[in-house]
Order: structure tokens, then C-alpha cells, then sequence
């Protein structure tokens, strides 16, 4: 196989997870159309497994909503995609946790909006949903 083309774009694990749960739908209309599904045991135990991660992190209690309000929110911050994706996909719930997903924050970002960020977080992304 193949690589066309390498980091094409990136995406959240909120997306991977619909994407699994996509998969899942369809898999269940063609199996409910009598069709023959072929499908590797090693395709569905990757999509366990990973659908079974994602459910342990922020992703499986966020909404598309969700995604769009934060953006629309946090574009007032000059974040790289790659920071955006970070805070997306980890939801820090604290200024310490805020410190190790954006480069050079406290040079970057006053006081108060780091605390901003961290409340935006916990507003729009669940970082509860996470567990560790």
C-alpha cells in the first residue's frame, strides 16, 4: 500500500470516533440487506480497540456543536491547527495541562487568557469525559 498523500489534513479524535461509529451503521444496513460482508479480524479488532480508547477520552461526550462553538471561540488566540487539535483532542482542564499543548504560552498568552482558554475548554470540549 501506498501513501498519496502524506498528512493530507488533520482530525480530531471526535471525528475519528464518528468516522468508527460511520463504519459501524453501514456495516450493520448491509448485513441487514443479506449481503455478503467480508471483513479481516484484524480491521475489527483495530476498530475495538480504538473505538474502546476513544470512549475513555473528551471525544465521546463531544458533538460536531461542540467543535464549532470552540473554534469559533478560541479564533480570537493566534493558535497554530496543530495547537487547536491538541486542545480538541486532550481538553486541559488546567493551566498546566494548557502549558504542554501550546508552544511558548506563557510568552504567547497573559494570565488571563490562559484562564480563558482552560474555561473555554471546559465550556465547549468535557475534559471530564476523560479518564485516566
Amino acid at each position: 500500500m501506498k501513501v498519496e498523500n502524506p498528512r493530507d489534513k488533520l482530525i480530531s479524535n471526535y471525528e475519528v470516533l464518528d468516522h468508527i461509529h460511520d463504519i459501524k451503521r453501514r456495516q450493520k444496513r448491509s448485513a441487514s440487506k443479506h449481503r455478503a460482508i467480508q471483513r479481516t479480524e484484524n480491521l475489527e479488532t483495530i476498530l475495538l480497540e480504538l473505538q474502546g480508547y476513544l470512549k475513555g477520552t473528551p471525544a465521546a461526550k463531544q458533538t460536531a456543536e461542540d467543535l464549532r462553538e470552540f473554534l469559533q471561540q478560541i479564533s480570537a488566540y493566534e493558535l497554530e491547527k496543530a495547537e487547536k487539535l491538541q486542545l480538541i483532542n486532550v481538553a486541559p482542564g488546567s493551566e498546566a495541562a494548557l502549558h504542554s499543548l501550546i508552544e511558548e504560552c506563557d510568552q504567547r498568552f497573559t494570565d488571563e487568557e490562559r484562564q480563558h482558554m482552560v474555561a473555554l475548554v471546559a465550556q465547549s470540549l468535557h475534559p471530564d469525559g476523560q479518564s485516566q
